[in-house]
């Protein structure tokens, strides 16, 4: 199961057509959350935390759409978000090929609303080096 100590990083899992994920955890529980959409990107900016069971949530504070997926501005033109969070059931795995985060979205809510539609059911994302 993820906790604190092997859960910072990137995690990224892109297939060829440029869709996927990127999952950035800071070690001071900052996250930054990128959905690839062929040609354009939504980011997710928050915080994280780890709870019972290895339940990861994200509570979103700031995203934004770009219309590229290389050389992302994370850092400005973001709009706030209300009342938006991502909670995943999370777990390690360490294979000969590295390691890897599998994450099941349990709830996805985008400012009050579900938005089950952004996540695939089971995410296998590789940690980056």
């Amino acid at each position: 199961l993820v906790n604190f100590k092997n859960i910072s990083g990137t995690w990224s899992l892109v297939y060829e057509n440029s869709y996927g994920y990127s999952f950035k955890f800071s070690k001071n529980y900052r996250a930054v959350v990128i959905i690839y959409l062929n040609t354009s990107s939504i980011i997710f900016k928050g915080i994280y935390t780890i709870e019972d069971k290895g339940m990861l949530r994200i509570n979103i504070s700031e995203m934004k759409r770009e219309e590229k997926i290389k050389n992302l501005n994370t850092r400005s033109g973001f709009n706030k978000a209300k009342s938006s969070y991502f909670i995943f059931h999370g777990k390690n795995i360490k294979e000969e090929k590295g390691k890897f985060l599998e994450l099941r979205a349990v709830k996805i809510s985008i400012d009050g609303n579900d938005s089950e539609g952004f996540f695939e059911p089971l995410i296998k994302l590789e940690q980056e080096k």
